[in-house]
């Protein structure tokens, strides 16, 4: 009979601990906020949203669709990364629960790093509105609007929604617009990310100069004045850089004669006939170069006359003070007529001295043998030269 009671006893408190087991999971799921107490953490990501206790604009509970792992197929166990997010999340809440606030925020950010869900959405634009982040509160609680499940508690989208209005009443945001993709947008300077934007961007309220940035593209920059609750849109047209102006055309160049080479004979006795008709000939083309450089001088200083009273007309005497369109082709101009008359007076020096060359011959030559001359001016745009060889 005494073994009989004792086991029985033993039976009875083995039933005893067992009904512990199954009802603590319950017991710690129970505990926390009240039902409806405003700023309480939401249910972990993945759970229905709709329960109590959920912060005001926040989902929360066990109704409606679940937020599962953002790409994972129903069913298809939870990625590491899935887990390191829930993980992370219900550490905020406790966190929250506790009134440490910074701690939460830091919590709800990392889980919001590794998995965007409108659950976590939520959490983390209460705690940052609590902290003073408007723009980021309203970027989140615009998240979780858009992304909040059918199946969810109304009265909690509701809250949702009047929360998002009370913000956004205090931020502004800009709508960008861009006429190609990838090109790289910059608030004040800051990058925000690159085209196409989906959604509008929210900005403190004030001047914000808008601006885009594409390889092998000009810079497109707009400045908007953006008033809290306001939304205003940024147009930014890219285009492919200008072509380079083509080069200026360069100045005629005058071909100088071919040297005239003359064959040495035996010594006469006089200045040989070959030599002064070389030096004749020599001379005479030199004269002929030089008058049609001067021709041609005379011709680009009558352009740049005309190009002058032009600016004179449009500009007064002080036309080309500043950077004027045309005065760059009236210095080139000028330019081309004193190079052209440089060419023109030392093909002239250089025919006079053929020429003189050839009197001095005429007069004193022809006391020796001479193995051979040759004599030609060099003529550029740029100047002049005389070339003369032989044996003298």
């Amino acid at each position: 009979m005494k073994a009989r009671a004792r086991r029985a006893r033993a039976a009875g408190w083995l039933v005893l601990v067992a009904g512990a087991v199954v009802a603590a999971p319950r017991a710690a799921s129970a505990q926390g906020a009240p039902a409806g107490a405003p700023g309480a953490p939401v249910s972990a990501p993945g759970a229905p949203a709709g329960a109590q206790g959920a912060p005001a604009g926040a989902e929360a509970g066990a109704q409606g669709a679940p937020a599962g792992a953002q790409g994972a197929p129903a069913g298809a166990p939870a990625s590491q990364a899935s887990r390191d997010a829930d993980a992370a999340f219900l550490r905020g809440k406790e966190l929250y629960r506790l009134g440490k606030l910074d701690a939460a925020y830091e919590a709800y950010r990392t889980a919001w790093s590794l998995k965007q869900s409108y659950d976590i959405a939520a959490n983390l634009a209460n705690t940052e509105l609590q902290r003073g982040m408007k723009i980021e509160a309203a970027e989140h609680l615009a998240f979780c609007l858009r992304s909040y499940p059918a199946t969810g508690s109304s009265a909690q989208h509701e809250q949702i929604r009047a929360q998002f209005r009370a913000v956004r009443k205090e931020v502004g945001s800009i709508v960008v617009r861009a006429n190609v993709d990838g090109a790289e947008v910059f608030f004040d300077g800051k990058s925000i990310g690159r085209t196409p934007f989906r959604h509008e961007v929210f900005v403190q309220p004030g001047t914000i100069v808008v601006e885009a940035r594409l390889a092998g593209h000009e810079p497109a920059r707009v400045t908007l004045d953006v008033p809290a609750g306001a939304t205003n849109t940024a147009s930014l047209a890219l285009l492919p850089p200008l072509d380079p102006p083509a080069p200026p055309a360069p100045p005629p160049r005058v071909e100088a004669p071919a040297l005239v080479p003359v064959r040495a004979e035996a010594d006469t006795g006089g200045p040989r006939s070959e030599v002064l008709v070389a030096g004749g000939v020599a001379a005479g083309a030199g004269v002929v170069a030089g008058v049609v450089l001067a021709v041609l001088a005379g011709g680009r200083d009558r352009d740049a006359d005309v190009q002058r009273q032009v600016l004179v007309e449009a500009g007064g005497p002080a036309a080309c003070a500043g950077e004027a369109p045309g005065c760059g082709a009236l210095r080139d101009t000028l330019e081309d007529a004193a190079d052209l008359k440089n060419a023109a007076l030392w093909t002239f020096v250089g025919a006079g001295a053929v020429g003189l060359a050839t009197g001095a011959y005429a007069i004193w030559g022809g006391s020796a043998s001479r193995p051979g001359v040759a004599a030609a001016p060099v003529v550029t745009a740029r100047g002049g030269a005389l070339v003369i060889r032989g044996t003298w």
